[in-house]
């Protein structure tokens, strides 16, 4: 697999990708979408934006507080 995401010197993609995968299955859940349509909507997002940046450490807050995060987004 090639490296995508790092934190500190270290690979990180399996868990960034994990991450994703996990939040767009709650907006899906929550929304009543198809995967393919939350998967659009989350990555058109600043959370998603948010995420991409793994020097925050963002990726490692729990799925069900990155989806807040989005869910907060669209509510502005």
């Amino acid at each position: 697999m090639e490296v995508i995401y790092t934190f500190n010197g270290k690979d990180i993609t399996m868990n960034v990708l994990i991450q994703i995968r996990a939040v767009i299955k709650i907006i899906q859940k929550k929304l009543n979408l198809s995967f393919e349509d939350a998967m659009g909507l989350f990555y058109n997002s600043k959370t998603y934006e948010i995420l991409q940046n793994t020097e925050n450490a963002f990726w490692a807050e729990s799925a069900e507080y990155i989806a807040d995060r989005y869910f907060e987004e669209k509510k502005q």
